[in-house]
This record gives C-alpha cells, sequence and structure tokens, in this order.
C-alpha cells in the first residue's frame, strides 16, 4: 500500500507540473500573439512586432500621408485628398483579424512550443480612390512639365544656327499604373513618373529660309531669288527660285555647257581662247557671242543662240534663253515662259536673255554630277559629255574669281573651292556657283533686282551673308 501511495504522489506531482508548464506556456504564447509575427504586412507596410492597434493605426497615418510624385527633377506632393483616397479601416481590420486567427489555431500553438517562428500575416489594405482626380492629375503635370523637341534656330547675328533642344513627355499609361500602385501600398515610396524622351528636331531649311528672310529685312525694295541645293542629300531652299530675271554674265554657263556639246575634247587652241576670255572674271561679251556664232551656230550668232536655247529646253529648263546676243540692239524674237509670265514680283527680266535662280542651280548641279559621271547632262545626252569634258567645265568656272573674293566666295571658310560665273546690271546683280567642300558640295545661286540701281556694297555684302548662312548650314546638317 506504501508503495502504491508513493506511486500515485509522483503522478500527481508530473501532473501538477506538465499542466503549470502548459499554463506557463500557453500565458506566454498568448503574449506572444499580441504582436504581429515578424515580416508581416498590411498593405506594404511592415508591421512585425506591432500589436494590432498599434499595426492598424500606422496604417492609418500612412494612408494619410502625401505621397511623392517625381516628373524628372520637379517633385511634387500628392495629398490623399486630392484623388479622395480613403482607407476603409473596419474592412482592413476584418481582413486582419480573420489572418490572424487562422495564423493562433492549435498549429499556431503546437509551432509555439517547438520553437518554430510564426508565419508572417499579409494583409490587404482596403482603399478607394478616384481615378478620373488621378487622369486629371497626370494629365495636368504634362501639360505643365512635357517639352517637345526644339528646332535649331537660326541665329542672324552670327550667320550660325542654334543646336535644336531635346524633348521629353509623360507616358500616361506607365505613369497611371505606377500612381495607382503607389496609392493602394501603404509604404509611401516615391513615383518616379514614366517620362520618354524624343530626340531634337534635325535642322531644315526652313530655318535657313527664315535666315535669309531676317537678313532681307535691312534692305526693302530688294527682290531676291535664291536657289541652293546639297548635292549630297538633295535638301533644297527655294526662294523666288522660279522667278525670271536677266540672265546677265550667268548664262555664259549655259555657252560654256552648249559649246562643251558640240565640240569635242582637247579643245583647239581658239576655242580654249574664247572660253578663257567669257569665263574669266571680268569677262568678254565679245568672246561669248564668238563661240556662239561660230562653235553653237555654224556662222550665225542668232542662230547659235536658239541652238542653245533648245538645249536647255531639251534638259527641262524651260525658264532659260537667249534671243539675241550680248550687247545688241534688237531683243529678238520675244520668247514667253513660265517665270516671264508670272506678274510678281516684278524683275524687268531683260528680254534678249533670261533665266531663273531654279534653272542655273540646276544646270550646276548637272555639270557636277557628269564630273562624278552621271547626272542629267549624261542622261539626256549620252554621245556628248564626257567626266574630262565636265570637269574642265568646273575648271573654267575657278577662274572666275577675282583678286579679291566677293559675293559667294567672300562668304565662305577659306577651305571651301567655289566655282562661279558672277554677273551685274544696274539693275539686277547674281551670282552662280557650285560650293566644295570637306563634307560635299552644295550648287548656290542667287539674283538681286532693284528697279533703276542697286549699288555693289549693298549686294555685296547680302550676297556674302547668304553664302555664309548657307555654309553654316549645310556644314550642320552634314556634321
Amino acid at each position: 500500500m506504501r508503495r502504491k501511495a508513493g506511486a500515485a504522489f509522483w503522478i500527481v506531482i508530473v501532473v501538477v507540473v506538465l499542466v503549470s508548464l502548459l499554463v506557463w506556456q500557453g500565458l506566454a504564447y498568448r503574449a506572444y500573439t499580441r504582436v504581429m509575427p515578424d515580416g508581416s504586412l498590411i498593405g506594404d507596410l511592415p508591421v512585425g512586432g506591432m500589436t494590432r492597434e498599434q499595426a492598424l493605426n500606422a496604417l492609418e497615418v500612412a494612408y494619410s500621408t502625401p505621397l511623392e510624385v517625381a516628373y524628372k527633377d520637379h517633385v511634387l506632393p500628392l495629398a490623399p485628398t486630392s484623388v479622395e483616397l480613403v482607407l476603409d479601416l473596419e474592412a482592413t481590420a476584418a481582413g486582419l483579424d480573420e489572418a490572424l486567427a487562422a495564423s493562433q489555431g492549435s498549429d499556431g500553438f503546437v509551432a509555439f512550443i517547438l520553437r518554430r517562428p510564426s508565419d508572417a500575416v499579409v494583409v490587404p489594405a482596403v482603399v478607394a480612390y478616384s481615378e478620373e482626380r488621378v487622369e486629371s492629375l497626370l494629365i495636368s503635370l504634362a501639360a505643365q512639365y512635357d517639352r517637345p523637341p526644339q528646332a535649331p534656330d537660326p541665329i542672324p547675328a552670327s550667320l550660325t544656327f542654334s543646336p535644336g533642344q531635346a524633348g521629353y513627355w509623360l507616358d500616361l499609361t506607365r505613369s497611371r499604373s505606377r500612381v495607382t500602385a503607389a496609392l493602394l501600398s501603404a509604404k509611401r515610396d516615391r513615383v518616379e513618373l514614366v517620362v520618354e524622351n524624343e530626340s531634337p528636331q534635325p535642322l531644315g531649311a526652313e530655318a535657313l529660309s527664315e535666315m535669309v528672310s531676317s537678313l532681307m529685312e535691312a534692305h526693302p525694295g530688294l527682290v531676291l531669288g535664291v536657289f541652293a541645293k546639297d548635292l549630297r542629300t538633295g535638301e533644297e531652299l527655294a526662294i523666288n527660285a522660279d522667278v525670271a530675271f536677266s540672265g546677265l554674265s550667268v548664262l555664259k554657263i549655259a555657252i560654256m555647257m552648249e559649246t562643251y556639246r558640240v565640240v569635242d575634247a582637247p579643245l583647239d587652241v581658239q576655242v580654249s581662247e574664247w572660253l578663257s576670255g567669257m569665263m574669266r572674271a571680268v569677262d568678254s561679251d565679245d568672246d561669248a557671242n564668238r563661240l556662239m556664232a561660230e562653235i553653237i551656230g555654224g556662222g550665225d550668232v542668232y542662230q547659235g543662240a536658239e541652238k542653245l536655247t533648245d538645249s536647255m529646253g531639251h534638259l527641262r529648263l524651260v525658264n532659260t534663253f537667249i534671243a539675241a546676243p550680248y550687247n545688241a540692239s534688237s531683243p529678238g524674237i520675244a520668247i514667253s515662259t513660265p517665270a516671264n509670265s508670272r506678274l510678281s514680283p516684278a524683275t524687268q527680266p531683260d528680254p534678249r536673255m533670261q533665266t531663273t535662280p531654279l534653272d542655273m542651280g540646276l544646270l550646276l548641279e548637272a555639270i557636277y554630277q557628269c564630273s562624278q559621271g552621271g547626272g542629267l547632262l549624261m542622261a539626256i545626252y549620252p554621245e556628248d559629255f564626257t567626266v574630262s569634258e565636265c570637269t574642265q567645265m568646273i575648271d573654267w568656272m575657278h577662274s572666275d574669281n577675282a583678286e579679291a573674293a566677293s559675293f559667294i566666295e567672300a562668304g565662305v571658310p577659306s577651305g571651301a573651292t567655289v566655282v562661279h560665273k558672277q554677273g551685274f546690271a544696274s539693275d539686277t546683280h547674281a551670282d552662280a556657283g557650285i560650293v566644295l567642300t570637306s563634307n560635299g558640295a552644295y550648287v548656290l545661286t542667287i539674283f538681286l533686282h532693284r528697279p533703276d540701281r542697286i549699288d555693289w556694297d549693298e549686294s555685296s555684302a547680302l550676297v556674302s551673308d547668304i553664302s555664309t548662312a548657307t555654309y553654316n548650314y549645310f556644314d550642320a546638317v552634314t556634321r
């Protein structure tokens, strides 16, 4: 009996100890479950180690805190009330309680006894906001901070062009997604809006046209005709380019071209002398007439003028003609063209010989392309021109350079070569040439007209400025 009584005593002791341990563990577990497990999140807000009340209070504070929204370097506060953001604290608390109840059952107690960490509680916050307000906010930011790319601007004072400026714009779709995600989250991280960059607009011929127009403001009553073409890219500038002007000595380029069409190289001494006299800076009208009469016209200068005009027509340069030789007292047969049929601008073109800036530019282009083995001359007259002959024509135009550079040549740097032909009358000044640079070549033809008289100082300065602007433009484009 004594042995049984002793065993029962120890059993009671063990039971008491176990019960005491369970009660102690239960109290400890109860205290343990009063705070959130490590890694717990409510609406992305870390709440591990917080009590339920602390976590809900922190959540409420987070959702009442303004959100930072960044458009590039512009950081703006987004107040929750501005987008009608509302945290449904009651619904969020119910979701939290449900999650805690699921994690704090018998399985949770066993995990506590075994010293295994409890699973983190992850609960979404129940939040509502106005999609319309968010959209309105983003549109407002785009209107305020978007910057379209800027085209290069002409700088008349230096005859140069400012570089274009890159632009940027707000990607509404992707930015909306980022803002929405940030509003739903209680973390309140800064929102970097999606801003797309856009390359600057390329330099366009309109910038050169604007530059030339600004130069003309100081020359009232002066009619300007300009044609420029980059022979590498084909880009063109045309201002009154299809207006008829007096042909002047510029049309000696056409006489030279027609001479080479009629005769084959090598040229005899007499033809070379006439060409030299016609194409030098202080040129000879008599030598031009001799070439039209003896080489082109078979002894008849008027026949030569007619044949030259026909050749211009075959080259589709229909506004270019010679009706009578240089210094003729009679204008010859009146020739009507699309250019001289225009009523304005009035340029009083010489009825004996006329052209347009466009026609002369295209003729120069044809000569240059021929020197490179192709182009209009070889296409229209495949048996009449060679690369060597067209190269010789360019060389003849190079001889037009006077001792002091003027007009187109005065407007380009020393590293560029200008082959050109100038022409002058009291009311019309002109220069037509090819500018050869390290980046390529371009043609430039400039005609100026003012009734009665143009002063040399005025025209030379203006043509030089237009030449400089054109050189800077094409240099910037091809750089």
